[in-house]
């Protein structure tokens, strides 16, 4: 029995370490880029992203492949019968007359024949023949675009560009969610903090909370006095709560934008240090929105070079082989086996020029003009809020980094403050609630420092997005 209990249990361990060591992901792992790289393979809208962009690619390579000749073959049979009626008037005709000389043997010589003149007429036709027989043809075509008017190339320069700004504005969907995933990444990083110290807080309650007690039971301090360390320990333990739940919504969040397992997103442990990443020098010209207009502008461009190109001719090669005929077939009283024609070969080149078509090229050259000048326009007005947006993330960043020196030094003074107040309390030179003052001081002294890191890190991330240098490698310290 007891060998059965061992080797049961082992099992059991053997598979719940195994269902463990598939979820469980080393610590050392669990960073800020293994989040970012989750959540960049994990979301729908860049997948989409991503599927249009070969799309248009396709759409190139199809445009291109406009000068690559087409083969078709082509076959048809059919068996036809019917009636042929034929009915036509007597045509006329007269031979005037003529002389003709006549031979005869010597020493006649000639003689002169003179030939009556003739009036007569062809007879017509009233009559109907039944036909029928199998008909066939069958054959290869080849056809060679040979010049378009310039719209292929054109189209196929517009496409290039508009992938560009494609794959551009992938890149800037990219930084809004590395954006998006560093935010939450560095709020459980602040909660967490947070949650240290509130409970180095707790502790330092709970051994006050027993010297308290013996100091009431000895007359030392009053009742009120007392429950003054109880208010304070369920204030600690209402934050706690609620940081708490704060955390435990980030980690759904954090879950869903990853697609990791929920207990892997729970592990996530780290400090919230000062982020200082190596920052270029660049500006908001750099962003992805500018140049994806800036692309989006060129392939405007060469749409309306392509549809003024509408106005040339069009000039395509052809070659064809094929075969025809009909077998065992009838006309009236006439049968036959087969009467074919094979095989029949062409080759050839024809253009097409439209010298009007109803205004339509005309209209779509200024349908192209009006999406050209729309895009110029949305550059011009992308172009000044990303400026603004840049000044900003710049200003804000330099107001965190000065705020983040302040708030140390504060954080520092308020530890201080907090040491001298305890050796206070304790040689009974100040209250109980003076030293319950400084300790909440001191943790909204580092709360607030932390909480400026966090402001810092992220003020950062804006000003790396604004220059469009956000990605995956430039956060790393």
């Amino acid at each position: 029995m007891k060998k059965k209990t061992l080797l049961l249990v082992c099992l059991y361990g053997f598979f719940t370490f195994g269902s463990k060591a598939q979820t469980e992901v080393p610590d050392s792992v669990l960073n800020l880029q293994y989040f970012i790289q989750a959540a960049l393979d994990h979301n729908k809208q860049l997948k989409n992203q991503r599927l249009n962009v070969e799309k248009s690619d396709i759409i190139r390579k199809q445009i291109r492949h406009t000068y690559i000749p087409t083969i078709e073959a082509s076959g048809t049979y059919a068996y036809s019968s019917g009636e042929v009626n034929m009915d036509t008037d007597p045509i006329p005709f007269s031979i005037p007359s003529m002389t003709i000389p006549v031979p005869l043997p010597p020493p006649i010589g000639t003689l002169p024949v003179t030939t009556p003149p003739i009036n007569s007429a062809i007879p017509g036709i009233n009559e109907s023949l039944d036909y029928n027989g199998s008909l066939w043809m069958g054959g290869l075509t080849a056809k060679w675009t040979l010049f378009t008017g310039l719209k292929v190339p054109y189209l196929s320069k517009a496409m290039k560009h508009k992938i560009a700004a494609e794959e551009a504005m992938l890149a800037q969907s990219e930084a809004e969610i590395i954006a998006e995933v560093s935010s939450y990444y560095d709020k459980i990083a602040l909660l967490t903090q947070a949650n240290t110290i509130l409970s180095e807080s707790e502790k330092r309650l709970v051994r006050e909370e027993e010297v308290a007690k013996r100091a009431l039971q000895e007359g030392l301090i009053t009742q009120h006095d007392f429950q003054k360390i109880a208010i304070a320990k369920l204030e600690l333990a209402s934050k706690q709560i609620e940081y708490a739940g704060s955390k435990s919504l980030l980690h759904l969040k954090l879950q869903q934008l990853t697609g990791l397992s929920l207990s892997i997103v729970e592990a996530l442990d780290v400090n919230l240090d000062p982020f200082n990443p190596k920052v270029g020098n660049g500006s908001y010209l750099n962003r992805a929105e500018l140049i994806a207009l800036d692309e989006a502008i060129i392939a405007s461009e060469y749409k309306l070079k392509s549809e003024t190109s509408g106005y040339l001719p069009k000039v395509q090669a052809f070659a064809t082989h094929s075969y025809a005929g009909v077998k065992n077939g009838a006309l009236g009283p006439l049968g036959f086996n087969e009467i074919s024609a094979y095989p029949i070969n062409a080759v050839g080149v024809g253009f097409k020029w439209e010298l009007f078509d109803g205004l339509h090229t005309h209209e779509q050259r200024q349908k192209a003009k009006i999406e050209l000048l729309q895009t110029q326009n949305k550059k011009e007005e992308a172009a000044e809020l990303l400026m603004l947006n840049y000044n900003n993330s710049l200003n804000q960043l330099q107001v965190n980094n000065a705020k983040l020196n302040l708030q140390k030094l504060q954080q520092e003074s308020a530890k201080k403050s907090l040491e001298i107040s305890y050796k206070e309390y304790q040689n009974g030179l100040i209250k109980i609630s003076e030293f319950l003052e400084a300790q909440a001081d001191y943790e909204k002294m580092v709360l607030n420092y932390y909480q400026t890191i966090y402001d810092q890190r992220q003020s950062t991330i804006q000003l790396l997005n604004a220059t469009g240098e956000l990605n995956s490698t430039s956060l790393q310290n």
